[in-house]
């Protein structure tokens, strides 16, 4: 894997790209498919309302409202935000402290934020996408984690979503889920909120398939979200007013129609160029091999080569390709340090509706062979 350093350079050259090609051809010139195009709704009324003490009563309020309409809360639980899901995940596990993390996937690996955080409190992290090793591995101690939908859009299934919950109850555990896309991609699988579930936590990214600025929204039971928020207050976690601000408005425009649209428009991408390209890149070279799947609301390439080094070089390579020459935006080369390296081309933001099923595939099969191809 890339150290943080190299990860680093990746994003600071990406960034690099993406304000060239905003100087030369303007937004236009730019499709973000990587799943957290975001937006930032403030009306005109909000920007007078931004002061640190007035904008934080006024728009805290309105993300708990909104907030727990949209996680499926009641009455006795509560909404509060922070800077990012990162912060909000670092805020619970510093304020519960728990003597071990045990983390339920669909899919792994995990998001780095959840084991990061474990590592500062000295807790024990284990992750695990067997069902079986997981309701072994609960006890008392245990803050019991399931991630809603992984970072490539894997969904947990229903079935495993409640024996967690219901092994973690049985042992006296608190449930926290991670349901950082998963809050609005579960919902395409006629899955109930996670608190509806039984859980007593979940966070929520305010970006993810969603527009709202990039932060994270945590609800739950009342005396929790309490403790965890006063914690993260501590280290600067806590969203402040302009982010409080775009998440209320995201929350209140929030249309799952697009997302449905976009759930529509991928079960029916074409994807037979692709695995063309894959059988006529195996005769020059039979360690290449394209792996690839559809995602609920795109696809995803999560090889291109058998070796797992060269793998994520080539497609980090595919990844600049895609941005410089086409404009396309992925978290391949785009997202934080840490995040996955699958080529991921989610379809729910505006600039995939600027954008056709064939300029897409064109950007993508000859940004892999511009990378395979080169003389």
């Amino acid at each position: 894997m890339p150290s943080d350093y190299e990860e680093f350079l990746r994003l600071e050259k990406a960034r690099k790209i993406i304000l060239e090609i905003l100087n030369e051809k303007g937004r236009e010139g730019l499709y973000d498919l990587s799943g957290l195009s975001g937006g930032f709704l403030i009306t005109e009324e909000d920007k007078n309302l931004l002061n640190t003490y007035i904008g934080a009563s006024y728009f805290a309020e309105k993300v708990d409202e909104y907030g727990l309409k949209h996680l499926g809360g009641d009455e006795d639980d509560k909404c509060v935000a922070f800077n990012r899901t990162s912060s909000a995940i670092l805020a619970t596990i510093l304020a519960l402290k728990p003597k071990k993390v045990v983390h339920y996937l669909p899919e792994l690996p995990g998001h780095p934020s959840i084991e990061r955080s474990c590592k500062i409190t000295n807790a024990e992290y284990f992750e695990s996408d067997n069902i079986e090793e997981i309701l072994n591995k609960i006890d008392k101690d245990s803050l019991v984690v399931i991630t809603g939908s992984t970072m490539d859009l894997k969904v947990v299934e229903l079935e495993n979503f409640k024996k967690v919950i219901d092994e973690a109850k049985n042992k006296g555990a608190i449930v926290f889920v991670d349901d950082a896309s998963g809050a609005r991609v579960r919902l395409l699988f006629n899955q109930p909120p996670a608190l509806k579930l039984g859980a007593d936590l979940v966070v929520t990214s305010t970006d993810k398939l969603m527009e709202g600025p990039r932060g994270g929204l945590l609800a739950g039971k009342k005396e929790l979200v309490d403790k965890i928020y006063i914690e993260g207050t501590k280290f600067g976690l806590e969203a402040q007013p302009p982010l409080l601000a775009g998440i209320y408005r995201a929350l209140e425009n929030f249309n799952l129609e697009r997302v449905k649209k976009a759930f529509e428009r991928a079960k029916n991408f074409d994807l037979s160029k692709i695995e063309q390209l894959n059988k006529e890149l195996k005769k020059v070279d039979t360690n290449i091999e394209i792996v690839y799947e559809k995602t609920p609301t795109g696809f995803a390439i999560k090889r291109v080569y058998k070796n797992d080094e060269v793998n994520i070089k080539k497609l980090v390579e595919i990844g600049f390709n895609l941005l410089k020459n086409f404009g396309i935006i992925t978290i391949t080369v785009a997202g934080m340090p840490g995040a996955s390296k699958s080529l991921r081309i989610d379809l729910t933001s505006k600039d995939a509706e600027r954008i056709s099923d064939d300029y897409i595939i064109k950007a993508i099969t000859e940004s892999i062979k511009s990378v395979f191809c080169q003389p």
